[in-house]
């Protein structure tokens, strides 16, 4: 008898450390600023980009410059033009009415969505912003944050600090809800900018792209397309790679691709 009650307790101990034990996800992110199709070379094909994202098969993917039904990409929904090629569930985020539509931003999903969000961002210079976020499902035990950001373009002081002021009205919002989370997209400042530093000092780890970093690919390259993370008390994330694609044609950005391992 005292041998079958401590056989129990030891498969007691046991089964208790299994529950405990942690678990792994690996979870690929791209972040692309698709100019609304219109490439390099003038032409505008929203294809182009529908295939790239295919091509790397991301489970989340955040997509800037997005229209909806404006009239200089022939009046498409891009948002589920791209989910239907890509066979992702899309989400537009609109910043604002344009020539009889709306632009905006969008996501793209293959992991289930809990919650969304589009966030209204404060002091858009010419153009409204805004940000979509989501609580996203990436297992029965794992709910993560995925927030998709294009702040503000414009130069000087007054840019700077109107992006810094979207940081901190989406970083309030997101602290409300207490959970790990994961920022990409345009972000229209470098890694040494206020921005990030306040990104930094709110507890984001910013994934470093190495030597070829400049996201940019315009007049003026320069590194403004980042991923940015930060854990919580169950939820820890770490950096497998990163690339940065070389597209020289489809947009006037670089695809930015991070493929994460997030332990629960």
């Amino acid at each position: 008898m005292k041998n079958i009650v401590y056989i129990l307790i030891c498969f007691g101990i046991f089964s208790s450390c299994k529950d405990n034990e942690k678990q792994t996800i690996d979870l690929k992110v791209m972040s692309y600023n698709i100019r609304h199709g219109k490439g390099l070379d003038t032409i505008l094909d929203l294809s182009r980009a529908a295939a790239l994202i295919k091509s790397q098969a991301p489970d989340l993917c955040g997509l800037q410059e997005v229209d909806h039904y404006i009239s200089r990409s022939n009046n498409m929904d891009q948002t589920e033009f791209l989910a239907q090629e890509t066979d992702m569930e899309g989400t537009f985020g609109k910043f604002m009415d344009y020539q009889n539509g709306e632009y905006g931003m969008a996501t793209l999903t293959t992991k289930p969505l809990v919650t969304t969000k589009v966030l209204h961002l404060p002091d858009g210079k010419y153009e409204p912003r805004t940000s979509i976020v989501h609580e996203v499902a990436l297992s029965e035990n794992c709910n993560i944050i995925f927030a998709n950001v294009h702040f503000d373009w414009i130069g000087g002081s007054e840019g700077s600090s109107n992006r810094l002021n979207q940081a901190k009205a989406l970083v309030t919002h997101i602290d409300s809800l207490n959970m790990a989370a994961i920022i990409t997209g345009d972000f229209n400042c470098t890694p040494d900018s206020p921005t990030m530093l306040y990104f930094a000092e709110q507890g984001f780890v910013f994934v470093e792209k190495g030597d070829d970093n400049l996201s940019f690919q315009g007049e003026d390259q320069s590194e403004i397309d980042h991923l940015i993370h930060r854990n919580s008390e169950h939820v820890t994330f770490k950096t497998k790679n990163v690339q940065l694609l070389k597209e020289p044609v489809i947009s006037d950005h670089r695809p930015l691709i991070v493929d994460l391992e997030v332990i629960f």
